[in-house]
């Protein structure tokens, strides 16, 4: 609480005391909502979809940790001083950066500076450090939301939802291609679109004192991204592989854990959940953890996709359950990493 606190410092304590009234409020509203979920479907129906899992769990848990194995390369290779971070420590970073956001509830707003923080003691600048990790984030999230926009289409399209459920799909895929769009202008143009938010939050008060930035800082970090979304298109190309090549586990986990539950899914099923499900992070980010509503999205999925619903959060619960296995073992990487001494830059 006191090292928040004082990475809050600079917003005042009565900022901070709101922030985490907030983030205690969406989680405690997050909880209830797991709470009724669970009762409406059927705590007896549930508890006995994950037993039936068993030992389908221990792979599972792999595969989730090889997702982050093969976006550990996609750090590596954004760092803008090639060679310098060694794959084990670019590793040990995006692990600890899970735990930290597990922990703090944060998502990637604390998650990301914090893995650039971790960098910075591997022997990179903060500037570099910022750069990398935003690179690899965006580039994910460029790979999340292409496959968002197929998997949400192809659902209106093959399963016919309900009208509600079915403009709710096209207006988040039109917002995820309209994302695509800005971002693409934004490289080809080689415009400075984080420091013109910035300049923008700053302009508007909202960034204020110690926090007003240095916006020569900014756009310098800003070109250091730029440099591989838009100087390098092989090194673009190369990362952009990697991720797709990361989202390749998370369905095949999904894969065993729908075998392992034998509820009739079909083999295009853990490709279109997986696509699907990758909305809730982006849509619900200030829901700590997505508490309650990442077991609701994946009851209405398998819904439509004439799937139990109890299963969907069944399965829900378990990839929640192997991202805390994944927190622990980042939890051990985070205390030896920060142990371990600072690299001269």
């Amino acid at each position: 609480m006191s090292v928040a606190r004082n990475q809050y410092g600079n917003l005042g304590a009565s900022q901070y005391d709101e922030h985490l009234m907030l983030r205690t409020v969406l989680l405690l509203a997050g909880a209830a909502l797991l709470g009724v979920l669970l009762w409406r479907l059927g705590p007896a129906d549930i508890f006995a979809l994950v037993g039936r899992v068993g030992w389908a769990f221990v792979p599972a848990v792999g595969l989730y940790t090889l997702h982050h194995v093969v976006r550990a390369l996609a750090l590596q290779a954004c760092v803008p001083r090639q060679g310098l971070l060694g794959y084990g420590d670019a590793l040990a970073v995006r692990l600890s950066g899970e735990a930290i956001q597990s922990l703090t509830f944060s998502g990637p707003v604390l998650a990301e500076p914090a893995r650039a923080w971790m960098l910075t003691r591997r022997g990179l600048t903060l500037q570099e450090g910022l750069a990398a990790t935003v690179t690899e984030y965006l580039i994910s999230a460029f790979v999340t939301a292409a496959l968002s926009i197929g998997g949400l289409l192809y659902i209106v399209r093959a399963y016919n939802p309900p009208p509600s459920l079915a403009g709710a799909s096209i207006v988040v895929a039109a917002l995820f291609a309209a994302f695509l769009a800005a971002a693409a202008v934004a490289v080809a143009r080689r415009l400075y679109l984080i420091g013109t938010i910035v300049g923008g939050l700053s302009r508007l008060g909202v960034l204020r004192g110690r926090l007003r930035p240095d916006m020569a800082w900014v756009n310098r970090t800003e070109d250091l991204l730029l440099a591989v979304l838009r100087d390098r298109p092989a090194l673009l190309g190369r990362v952009l592989l990697i991720e797709v090549a990361a989202q390749v586990p998370l369905v095949m986990e999904l894969f065993v854990l729908l075998r392992a539950l034998d509820v009739g899914a079909t083999p295009l099923s853990p490709i279109l959940i997986e696509a699907s499900a990758k909305t809730i992070g982006i849509v619900f980010m200030f829901v700590p953890q997505q508490m309650g509503v990442a077991e609701g999205t994946y009851a209405l999925i398998f819904d439509v996709l004439a799937l139990p619903a109890a299963a969907g959060f069944a399965v829900a619960l378990l990839r929640r359950i192997r991202a805390l296995v994944v927190t622990a073992i980042g939890l051990m990487l985070l205390a030896r990493l920060t142990r371990r001494p600072l690299v001269p830059s």
